[in-house]
């Protein structure tokens, strides 16, 4: 029987759930997902359990439809969770080790292993992941693979990608609740990374940019490897909240526009006298009614120009601009805008693109594959990091037909 794994990710403005199979030769399909709009959550945090609770009920009654449409049903005992929000942080680490004899070997490294992931994490907060990075042989820093070589001190460095633990049992506590077991929690932008890029791009320098509703999780690769990632609390939802403000709509009625009509960046073909319909709704009052396309355009232009500029100036102070010659890759539901990359681009100053999943297969018929990057990475990382025994023990029910 081959690998099969399950995903949950609870988003601010949307509840996904994701079922991938092992595939010969490695690779990985998502044989079924579904999705819902999400309740209690606000910019990435959940705020009604009990409305997650049926968020999270909503969405496996989907899959049950969905595989009962296909003739066959699984039964998901639990899934890992995909998780963002501003309470995600990362910290650096580093495992030291004394060389014995005069080059560094395989006990080293092990010991240098064992202590970077001993390294103690506050109380409060709970271990998503520690990604290695490089290794130092004295004063020898960039080191990739040690052995064999020279030297009285070795360190491996590390970053600690770490959470609000309260923040997360909160996510288990309405899993549970809907009879679902959080298996693991996993960070939403290295996961789309994990989804989306290349190993040249992660050895060039790449940023990915992972947009959801309540905010945006950013990934820094270079040199091969994870060198800073973190959460900016702008998303998809900022830019609706503000169209819904200032032209006094529903937010689906707002939602509707920045997805339909609006573009990121301001153009002289939208000149003043370009008007936008606004769809009726659920308000019969708003039938004929239109907006401007400049002033639409402007208001998104500017919520995204904020989130752009503070990503520059983070990498800036991170001296790691420079380093992006792979440029830099926009994925999750609040990238779908038309003309977000131009804007990233001017703002950035590197080359941009969508991502959409290249590891993974089974979701390229979907409208818009880039907001399934995270979900799928998850997938991606069970699939790489677990043996099919310790799923299957544990991951689903019963199999039939």
């Amino acid at each position: 029987m081959n690998n099969i794994y399950a995903a949950l990710e609870i988003g601010t403005t949307r509840t996904v759930l994701a079922i991938g199979e092992a595939e010969t030769g490695g690779r990985l399909k998502v044989t079924c997902h579904a999705e819902i709009p999400s309740a209690g959550v606000r910019k990435s945090q959940i705020l009604d359990i009990n409305q997650v609770t049926q968020s999270i009920k909503a969405v496996l009654h989907e899959i049950e439809k969905k595989q009962d449409e296909t003739g066959s049903k699984i039964t998901i005992g639990n899934a890992f969770l995909v998780i963002s929000g501003q309470h995600i942080k990362a910290t650096p680490a580093q495992g030291t080790a004394l060389v014995e004899g005069s080059k560094v070997g395989t006990d080293e490294i092990n010991e240098v292993l064992r202590a970077s992931r001993s390294m103690p994490i506050p109380r409060d907060r709970e271990l998503l992941d520690i990604v290695d990075q490089d290794y130092m042989l004295d004063n020898l820093g960039g080191i990739a693979t040690p052995k064999g070589m020279s030297g009285r001190v070795l360190k491996l460095n590390s970053l600690q990608i770490h959470a609000d633990r309260n923040r997360i049992q909160d996510a288990r506590t309405a899993a549970d609740s809907a009879h679902l077991e959080i298996r693991e929690p996993l960070f939403a932008a290295t996961c789309a990374a994990e989804a989306v890029l290349e190993d040249h791009e992660r050895k060039n320098g790449v940023l990915v940019l992972d947009i959801g509703g309540g905010s945006t999780g950013y990934a820094v690769y270079s040199d091969g490897y994870l060198v800073s990632t973190g959460v900016i609390g702008v998303g998809g939802d900022h830019v609706t909240n503000d169209i819904a403000h200032a032209f006094q709509t529903t937010n689906s009625q707002a939602e509707g526009m920045k997805t339909n009509a609006a573009s990121a960046i301001l153009s002289s073909a939208a000149g003043e006298s370009a008007r936008i319909r606004v769809e009726q709704g659920e308000n019969t009052l708003m039938d004929t009614r239109t907006v401007s396309r400049r002033a639409l355009d402007t208001i998104v232009n500017a919520r995204l120009m904020e989130l752009f500029t503070v990503i520059r100036e983070t990498l800036e102070d991170q001296d790691l601009l420079h380093r992006l010659h792979a440029g830099a890759v926009l994925t999750g539901g609040g990238s779908r805008m038309r003309d977000i990359d131009i804007l990233a681009q001017q703002v950035l100053g590197m080359n941009v693109r969508h991502g959409r999943p290249v590891h993974v297969d089974g979701i390229d018929g979907e409208d818009f594959p880039p907001a399934y990057s995270a979900i799928s990475g998850a997938l991606l990382y069970a699939h790489r990091n677990y043996e099919e025994k310790s799923i299957l023990d544990g991951l689903f029910g019963r199999f039939f037909k």
